[in-house]
């Protein structure tokens, strides 16, 4: 049996939210929405339907995330699979969720849609809010985490303090994996600096 209002969130994604990430380099796959650079660095935005929905109402998360090639170079080799390719919100080097408007939230910092009239004007606020506020973040973000690879990979270890310090800010809080010297991933950047076919950062 067919769900009206999970059809109109899916309707929502494909026909609202789809053409505007499209017009900012994304590339969709299922309900993740990829982009990524020619040097491999990625910008990742994830639809989450959470298992609290129910006939009436669909329930989501808008997952982000940003990581440099480097980095996923880094996590592939730890974790496997294809993270260079197919990199999702959670190994990237930051995270956050895209906080749900009141109008369409449950108060429990999911996003909320509880009928199929509601779900066009929910799918204009999320791609206005993915413009606004996550497409700036990414790309603030991606040029820090760029900078700490130029200096891992060049060896400026004592440059690392004062850019930790320097993190962008801005509208949406996340959680940024990389903030100190004694990380493993600083540990297998300066490791590769000797060796001529890894030592580029991109």
């Amino acid at each position: 049996m067919k769900r009206p209002v999970r059809q109109a969130y899916l309707d929502m994604i494909a026909k609202q939210v789809g053409p505007v990430l499209r017009g900012h380099g994304f590339r969709r796959s299922h309900g993740t929405f990829r982009r990524i650079s020619d040097a491999g660095h990625a910008a990742v935005i994830e639809f989450q339907g959470s298992t609290s929905s129910w006939d009436s109402t669909s329930l989501f998360y808008v997952n982000l995330g940003v990581a440099t090639a480097s980095w996923l170079d880094w996590k592939q080799e730890r974790l496997g699979g294809n993270r260079r390719d197919r990199p999702t919100a959670s190994v990237a080097q930051w995270w956050a969720r895209l906080t749900a408007d009141a109008r369409h939230s449950d108060d429990y910092d999911r996003w909320a849609i509880r009928s199929v009239e509601e779900a066009e004007a929910c799918g204009a606020v999320v791609g206005q809010e993915l413009s606004d506020q996550a497409v700036p973040t990414f790309d603030a973000f991606l040029a820090y985490y760029l900078r700490l690879d130029e200096a891992l990979a060049e060896g400026r270890e004592g440059d690392l303090i004062p850019l930790f310090d320097a993190r962008p800010s801005g509208p949406l809080k996340g959680i940024g994996h990389f903030r100190r010297l004694g990380h493993p991933y600083a540990v297998w950047m300066l490791s590769r600096r000797n060796d001529p076919q890894t030592s580029g950062v991109g």
